[in-house]
């Protein structure tokens, strides 16, 4: 009869166990860091040895609960991690590029139409030179234009600046998370594998290696105790308690690099700041082509001036300067009287004409609608290989979900199929009651 109990009281503890799995995978069913729990069970049936030659059983078994185990797939999980890490990518090149576009177009009055406005007002100045007015307007003309140079320079430097501050917060991030794992190293070595105190680090150290991977691209080393080393191209980010920040390295007008113990990295090439660093080496190679096309413009705006001569007989001063850059383009504020419309010894529109042939000549409007359609093709390009990756994360995501996540309905079933394992387990108890009774009533 003592078996009997035994075995219906080791029952009935596994399944209350059991029950408390369920509710805690109930209770977490919309966390997104939760594995889902379930139980291990093992017997308790004992043998002894009567003869060297045979194991003969000498004991009642039972069930006992050998650990708690979580639904996870390693694979699944360093899949995730990966395409993770490349949607997130896509999204901080999205993101960055757009602002690019937006800096580029300068609210809606960009370089290109300010061109297309200059060139127009001198083809109109050329059929009627002496014009006031329409001096005046050309003047006009070349210093609103080296204005949306100036402007759309400083809108791209302020989108540069930008995007070192945010590579800069995510470097933060990435190094709160590298010591956060340092500390949960410590705290699993010594914890059993199975408990549930065990199950809870490893969840904790899986989001930490989410934070980590979808920040920066790095190579993962699991011990079999369930601590992690991390590195990056040979170099230690986590070596078990010991983390080593991640810094930033920003240089003006160009794109910044990243040091770990001292040691610069290469570019990073996934995670956020993989997509915050192409972003912004797409700008920076933009703002550089805007200065050239500065420079292009002021020498060809100040040739055309210097071959021609104004109506006093006078060769034409520079109208523009520049030191090398975009931003600092500069109008050298000359009077409508200082243009030098007229050829040298030739007709009064012969210089103010040839400034005309320089639309398709000397390529500047063409110069910036290349740069304009450049930044297009680099943002489509980026969105649709952004929706890939979404696509095939989401993807993945299923796959890992259908094993690690809460399912409600089968939680529900398992409470089903507990009940009637604990009613049975108590029913166990009930009958070697009563055949204990029934036993003791016959004495």
């Amino acid at each position: 009869m003592s078996d009997l109990f035994s075995i219906g009281r080791a029952a009935i503890q596994v399944n209350a166990r059991a029950l408390e799995i369920v509710g805690s995978n109930v209770a977490n069913a919309e966390n997104p860091d939760y594995v889902r729990r379930s139980i291990s069970v093992g017997d308790t049936t004992i043998y002894g040895v009567n003869n060297p030659l045979y194991g003969n059983y000498t004991g009642t078994g039972s069930v006992a609960v050998n650990g708690i185990t979580r639904s996870s797939d390693q694979f699944l999980e360093a899949a995730t991690r990966q395409t993770g890490a490349s949607r997130v990518k896509g999204e901080a090149l999205v993101q960055w590029l757009d602002q690019g576009e937006l800096a580029l177009s300068n609210n809606e009055t960009d370089i290109g139409a300010q061109l297309t406005q200059l060139f127009g007002t001198a083809e109109e100045l050329a059929a009627i030179p002496f014009e006031p007015a329409l001096r005046n307007q050309f003047i006009g003309d070349v210093e609103a234009s080296v204005q949306r140079f100036n402007q759309t320079a400083s809108n791209l430097s302020t989108t540069i600046t930008r995007i070192n501050g945010a590579a800069a917060q995510e470097a933060e991030g990435l190094n709160s998370a590298l010591n956060e794992l340092a500390t949960l190293n410590e705290q699993l070595r010594p914890i059993p594998s199975g408990t549930a105190q065990h199950a809870a680090l490893l969840d904790r150290r899986d989001s930490a290696l989410t934070v980590i991977t979808e920040k920066l691209d790095v190579e993962i080393s699991f011990a079999n105790d369930g601590t992690t080393n991390i590195t990056r191209n040979g170099t230690d980010l986590l070596a078990f308690n010991v983390a080593s920040p991640v810094n930033l390295v920003t240089t003006a007008g160009a794109s910044f690099d990243i040091e770990i113990g001292g040691v610069t990295q290469a570019a990073p090439s996934n995670g956020t700041l993989g997509g915050i660093h192409r972003a912004q080496s797409t700008l920076v190679t933009m703002s550089n082509d805007l200065d050239s096309l500065a420079v292009q413009f002021a020498t060809e705006l100040n040739t055309w001036q210097a071959n021609g001569q104004t109506d006093a007989g006078a060769v034409g001063a520079a109208i523009v300067s520049h030191g090398g850059t975009a931003a600092s383009l500069t109008a050298t504020g000359l009077t409508a009287d200082d243009l030098a419309l007229a050829s040298p010894g030739g007709a009064a529109n012969g210089n103010i004409l040839a400034f005309v042939d320089l639309r398709t000549a000397s390529g500047t409007e063409q110069g910036y609608e290349a740069i304009v359609m450049g930044q297009a093709q680099n943002l489509l390009s980026a969105r649709s290989e952004s929706e890939a990756a979404t696509a095939f994360d989401r993807a993945t995501r299923e796959a890992r979900n259908n094993v690690s996540a809460v399912d409600l309905d089968r939680e529900a079933a398992d409470l089903i199929r507990l009940q009637q394992s604990y009613e049975a387990s108590a029913r166990i108890i009930q009958v070697a009651r009563e055949t204990m009774q029934s036993i003791l009533a016959i004495f």
